[in-house]
């Protein structure tokens, strides 16, 4: 599942939005843990499920869904919503992962660090296994080397001795080993782009966008023009349109349309 810090925060923002998101059956496990974290009963809240997934979309055809929600359920009722404010990094750790040789590498050492230390939290005896898809590892690490040079960096990290593997052949999973420290030097609280947070920390052109959080790469000034941008470009787009609404709301002499 993607990972997010704060299931049930998350979920009632997709309540409120009326918003399946991507992945409709992750939203819909997330939604039913919150509402038994509310205190509804499995009855209360497999019918709640019903009732936002019609608010989210009007003409789904409840019939054709039952086995989705009352799997989304089942699944809710296995573990409890994740809450975590934020995974520190120690300056330990950062050591390890900058004596690297590899912008790639360390920007996937550093993903892998921030998710062994998520799923020891979900599971306190995971015991630093990164349960997550290699697809998404690399997607959160932003980096898009090939398969082979995706094989080559984790052998690389495996002979280095700062990851194991599973002994099973068919799990993907590894240990992450590099990890502790006394010194906290960062905090992360968002895993998307997990690269570029990385990257950011270490003085590169990147930003967290004041609106939405997410970090993401900008121009330098010195290299283009103007200052560092506040949003990312979607949420700049979404400024800029509220910013438009609300001057015709003004030129008409009405109220603001938005705050």
């Amino acid at each position: 599942m993607t990972i997010v810090l704060n299931e049930n925060e998350w979920a009632k923002e997709m309540i409120e939005a009326h918003s399946l998101g991507k992945r409709a059956f992750e939203t819909l496990t997330r939604v039913a843990r919150y509402y038994l974290d509310e205190g509804m009963s499995k009855r209360e809240t497999r019918r709640m499920l019903d009732e936002f997934l019609l608010r989210c979309d009007p003409s789904a055809p409840l019939p054709r869904w039952t086995d989705t929600l009352d799997w989304a359920l089942n699944r809710a009722l296995k573990s409890k919503a994740v809450k975590i404010d934020y995974i520190p990094i120690m300056s330990e750790e950062m050591d390890k992962i900058d004596a690297l040789e590899g912008r790639q590498i360390r920007r996937l050492a550093f993903a892998l660090l921030c998710l062994s230390k998520y799923w020891d939290v979900v599971n306190p005896r995971g015991d630093h296994w990164v349960n997550t898809k290699q697809q998404e590892i690399m997607k959160m690490a932003n980096a898009e080397p090939s398969l082979r040079r995706q094989g080559a960096m984790y052998n690389a990290l495996h002979q280095l001795g700062y990851v194991e593997f599973s002994k099973k052949i068919d799990n993907t999973n590894v240990r992450v080993l590099f990890g502790g420290g006394e010194n906290e030097i960062m905090r992360v609280s968002d895993f998307r782009n997990l690269g570029y947070q990385y990257l950011m920390f270490h003085g590169e052109p990147y930003f967290e966008c004041e609106n939405c959080g997410i970090v993401t790469k900008y121009t330098p000034p010195e290299r283009g023009s103007g200052r560092r941008p506040k949003y990312c470009r979607d949420c700049a787009e979404e400024v800029h349109m509220k910013q438009m609404v609300n001057a015709v709301m003004r030129y008409r002499g009405k109220p603001a349309a938005y705050s």
